[in-house]
């Protein structure tokens, strides 16, 4: 008996680590990033390193070194923005 509460308790945790999350009605797969930073009502969050790198014309470019999610506001009209990700994954998402 103690051995399937454990095996139960082990898939609990293990499912909410791997938890999907939401912002509004944005829904990203994986863990929430740790760092967010908001960008002229862009909400950037991310983990490890991220920095606007470059601006080509009217579109700003960001690199980061793990995993990086957008959310757009949904009557956004500023710059375009590319998103670069060196060992992550990038999720980008327009609020409805």
């Amino acid at each position: 008996m103690k051995r399937i509460m454990l095996l139960v308790a082990f898939w609990g945790i293990m499912l909410t680590a791997m938890a999907d999350w939401t912002y509004g009605t944005a829904r990203f797969k994986g863990n929430q990033p740790s760092s967010c930073l908001d960008h002229g009502g862009v909400k950037i969050w991310y983990n490890g390193s991220l920095s606007q790198t470059s601006l080509e014309g009217n579109e700003e470019i960001w690199e980061g070194t793990g995993d990086i999610c957008v959310v757009f506001p949904k009557d956004y009209r500023g710059r375009q923005m590319r998103f670069f990700s060196s060992g992550g994954t990038v999720q980008i998402q327009t609020l409805r």
